[in-house]
């Protein structure tokens, strides 16, 4: 009978367990020891907020019963530093908190949501236990509203549009997320307080995503993809591997594509008319490698070093048939480039204390393309062929120092230099051979300070000299130009923020612009640069308001810029019918753009908008407006998922010339994951039918028309495997940091 009873009671008290509920409680204090009053401590259990505590004037909390489990703990207050930390409540805990005093940090932190906080620069979101075990860090950030994440193409952008970078840890990166399991990811962090050593990049809004320790990371990744009809494809094979000491990155890009297109050209002046049609087809192959050390010396000394290799191959050919002056013309024009490139960099941080650092940059980069550009006119049967060839040799060195201080206040300095030499030779080595030879050398200096007016009132000031010394041939120029920033960013709620900026910047010329000797083989058509250019001066005002909540994200804008001595392409008409295109500082430049954007997210389902008006106001020709759309739609189910995008810009415009694009670009992809590590996607380009677009060049008597037709509808397939292990503790200095390598260079 006592068994009996003893079952009983255990099979009553089995419930009870299920649903036991315990209390934390403890004490917050500053490094003195001194209790905080009214600290703020929240609870996260699976990413929702499930009880907020207040501390007495003795800097003593309870929470109250709640559910057993694993919860994040965020403890914050005005004037002192944020707390997180995760603790397992399977009984009453006592947990005891210490925060070091800072004058202004944050405002008293109000909930804005299941899973996010904002701070004087933006705000921090906190991924929910659902996403971060989906094996993919691109799946998790789409839970962050203020983002638009792709896993297909392992892309992560602002939604509003702003030009973002991506940092881990603090850490600058380019494209360092694929490696990253995202059930270390602790929290993303939104800033749009942007200091002044990204001012140079343009930089509008910066995500921090920072990481909990590991283990020993093993990631390997291999994708494919292959395109049909075109018959394109590309190979991408990753790796990392490492300890806490030291790890090795690299990846390799292999690729081919085709690409063809129809135009029709017309052109029209008093001494001749000419009107021919046909067809181009291109080829590009192309294979890029990179590699990666990492080192941490030590807690506060980081050392990376990076090599990166490019060489590719291009061909392109046109065949078109028409007439000159009523007489039959053929036309054969072919392209071959051809380039290499080669860059190495060096990185290292040292960090001083907690609000204290340092970086150092040191990059070379070798960057050599040769092009041969050759036209074959027959008119009635009596042919004339033109070929140019050039050898272009680039010298690229870059040395940056940039050090950053926080303080008590919640203010922030920033100051650095950045110095570049650069040598461009550019030979012509067909007709009429030349050598051409540029010399520049930039050094900027600059600072910055990001303080605060009121606990929701943020401000940055930005000041930076520029100068630049450069060589172009026996022209020289000297010249010193400051860039000037500054803005107030405010979170009115805890849900709407909005922002003012004003920006003095300028713009150097590119070698290509200064290059004075013709690029073309066409006989009507002469191009070259001007080595007389300066640099354009350009005043940008700008508003920004944006809302979100749950995952519906608004966002307006109005930017007006103020530009002088823009550089724009000119074009002149001789009189024996050649059109001279070239470059000129043209004075006066204004434009206006109003923006509207808006993502929401819901279900599986998302949707992302984004539209602008845009007037651009020449010197001579006055007013010229377009449009530009996108709408990205995506629905998930399960493991499915399809999305589908949209873009359209109606016009551009030059001061002589417009194009017309008559339908939007748009892909269509369908992608099935049948685990977290492998992703199948098929999809296809330009579904709804290819571009099309029309160019008009009008100046004086001379007029040309170009209609032109993309074939880019194609089907596409792609497949990628990713796996990502842990075994000891992982070098906290994400890849990519360093990734910023220039472009091949073109004519």
């Amino acid at each position: 009978m006592k068994s009996i009873t003893k079952l009983i009671c255990i099979f009553l008290l089995i419930p009870l367990s299920a649903f036991a509920q315990y209390c934390m409680q403890g004490r917050v204090t500053d490094e003195n020891g001194i209790g905080i009053n009214e600290a703020q401590i929240y609870l996260y259990l699976n990413g929702e907020l499930e009880v907020l505590a207040l501390t007495d004037m003795n800097g003593e909390y309870r929470t109250g019963k709640v559910p057993q489990g694993k919860y994040q703990v965020v403890v914050s207050c005005m004037g002192f530093t944020s707390r997180d930390d995760s603790v397992a409540i399977d009984q009453d805990v006592t947990l005891d908190f210490i925060l070091e005093t800072r004058s202004i940090m944050l405002d008293s932190v109000v909930v804005m949501g299941r899973n996010s906080r904002p701070t004087s620069k933006g705000h921090v979101f906190y991924l929910s236990k659902k996403v971060k075990e989906s094996g993919n860090p691109f799946v998790a950030l789409q839970e962050i509203p203020l983002l638009y994440s792709d896993p297909v193409s392992e892309s992560v952008r602002s939604s509003d549009g702003q030009s973002m970078m991506i940092l881990i840890d603090g850490m600058r990166v380019n494209s360092g997320i694929s490696p990253i399991d995202p059930s270390r990811i602790k929290s993303v962090e939104i800033i749009d307080v942007v200091g002044a050593k990204y001012m140079r990049q343009g930089v509008k809004r910066i995500m921090n995503i920072k990481l909990k320790e590991t283990s020993l990371y093993t990631y390997i990744q291999q994708s494919v993809r292959a395109d049909y009809p075109e018959k394109s494809y590309f190979a991408s094979p990753k790796f990392e591997i490492g300890n806490s000491r030291i790890s090795l990155y690299g990846d390799a890009f292999f690729s081919t594509g085709h690409g063809s297109k129809t135009n029709t050209y017309n052109l029209e002046t008093p001494e001749l008319t000419k009107k021919y049609s046909g067809e181009s087809k291109s080829k590009i192959k192309d294979y890029d490698f990179s590699l990666m050390a990492k080192w941490r010396i030590s807690a506060r000394d980081y050392f990376a070093a990076y090599v990166q290799g490019n060489a590719s191959k291009e061909t392109s050919r046109n065949m078109s048939s028409g007439e000159l002056n009523e007489h039959s013309i053929t036309r054969n024009n072919t392209s071959d480039y051809h380039s290499n490139l080669f860059s190495a960099t060096s990185y290292y941080k040292h960090i001083f204390s907690d609000n204290e650092e340092m970086e150092l940059y040191a990059v070379y980069s070798d960057n050599h393309a040769n092009n041969t550009s050759r036209l074959e006119e027959s008119l009635n049967g009596m042919g004339d062929v033109n070929t140019l060839k050039y050898d272009n040799d680039r010298k690229l060195t870059t040395w940056t120092l940039d050090y950053s201080k926080d303080f008590d206040n919640g203010g922030s300095l920033n100051i650095g230099n950045e110095m570049q030499y650069s040598y461009d030779r550019i030979e012509n080595i067909g007709i009429g051979s030349y050598l051409f030879k540029h010399h520049r050398l930039n050094e900027y200096v600059f600072a910055g300070y990001n303080g605060m007016l009121t606990p929701k009132l943020t401000y940055d000031v930005t000041a930076g000299m520029e100068y630049v010394s450069m060589k172009s041939d026996s022209i020289h120029h000297h010249y010193f130009r400051p860039r000037l920033s500054f803005g107030m960013y405010c979170n009115i709620t805890n849900s709407i923020s909005t922002k003012v900026s004003y920006t003095y910047s300028n713009t150097p010329p590119s070698v290509a612009m200064l290059n004075p000797y013709n690029t073309s083989a066409d006989t009507l058509l002469v191009s070259h640069g001007n080595p007389y250019l300066m640099p354009s001066k350009t005043h940008a005002f700008g508003w920004n308001a944006s809302y979100f909540s749950g995952g519906l994200a608004l966002g307006t804008s109005i930017s007006y810029g103020i530009s002088r001595d823009i550089i724009e392409p000119v074009h002149l008409a001789e009189d024996n019918g050649v059109l001279l295109t070239t470059y000129k500082n043209i004075g006066r430049f204004r434009s206006l753009q109003l923006k509207y954007n808006m993502s929401w997210s819901i279900k599986g389902f998302f949707l992302l908008m984004d539209i602008a008006h845009n007037v651009n106001y020449y010197t001579t020709v006055g007013a010229k407006k377009h449009f530009t759309g996108i709408l990205l739609l995506s629905r998930r189910w399960g493991k499915f998922e399809m999305r589908t995008n949209f873009s359209y810009q109606n016009y551009i415009n030059t001061e002589f010339s417009q194009t017309k694009n008559y339908n939007p670009e748009s892909n269509l992809t369908l992608s099935y994951s049948f685990t977290p590590d492998i992703l199948l996607s098929i999809g296809c380009t330009s579904f709804i039918g290819n571009p099309r677009s029309r160019t008009t060049v009008s100046t004086g008597t001379y007029k040309s028309f170009t209609y032109t037709t993309k074939k880019t509808f194609t089907p596409w397939i792609l497949f990628r495997w990713s796996m990502r292990k842990n075994d000891k503790k992982k070098i906290e200095l994400e890849n990519d940091i360093i990734r910023d390598h220039e472009d091949k260079i073109k004519l």
